[in-house]
């Protein structure tokens, strides 16, 4: 098997093929797919990722969410301190770039991690077995670290590896959500 940088490597040569309209017509298949889940339906409170330009969308899928009167939070970068913390997403709230120039809110609204009831996330990869692969900053190892919520991986099909190395620290999924398929991963 190969190692978490090596694996990390061969994603970012796939992701630099990739082209944009490739890119949105994937994201809205895999948020089609989604969308489906009972697990999405029933939460009125959730978090997400906002993604990067190599990820699976997420934009337009979190306003959706705010117009039909969920609540959401994401990602935010704490100021004079290392890390992120989970913040609620206003509708039509101001943004920021955070220190990777990932959109976040502009005003810190501070979630309580008991209060999400469902977690999407980003991977560079992700197995069968729901463990996954990070960009290697730890940052939503920490975030999910103290959610008791269903996890979902939000990622392409070709991020579904056969196994990925975990390490102690790593935060599994329970679900993994591709343009293609939906995998539940079994307990």
């Amino acid at each position: 098997m190969k190692n978490k940088n090596e694996i990390r490597r061969a994603i970012r040569v796939q992701r630099a093929g990739l082209t944009l309209e490739w890119i949105d017509t994937q994201s809205k298949a895999a948020l089609k797919r989604l969308r489906e889940l009972d697990a999405l339906k029933n939460a009125s409170q959730l978090a997400c990722y906002l993604a990067k330009p190599f990820e699976i969308q997420t934009q337009a899928f979190i306003e959706s969410l705010l117009t039909e009167g969920k609540r959401v939070c994401v990602p935010r970068h704490i100021d004079n301190q290392t890390g992120y913390a989970w913040s609620w997403v206003r509708p039509a709230g101001a943004w920021r770039d955070g220190p990777w120039r990932i959109p976040e809110p502009a005003h810190y609204d501070a979630a309580d991690h008991q209060d999400i009831e469902l977690a999407i996330v980003p991977a560079v990869a992700v197995d069968p077995s729901g463990q996954r692969l990070g960009h290697g900053g730890g940052n939503f190892d920490r975030l999910l670290a103290g959610l008791s919520c269903a996890r979902i991986a939000l990622v392409f099909d070709f991020q579904v590896l056969d196994e990925v190395p975990v390490e102690s620290h790593d935060v599994p999924v329970n679900f993994i959500v591709t343009e293609t398929r939906t995998l539940n991963v079994p307990s």
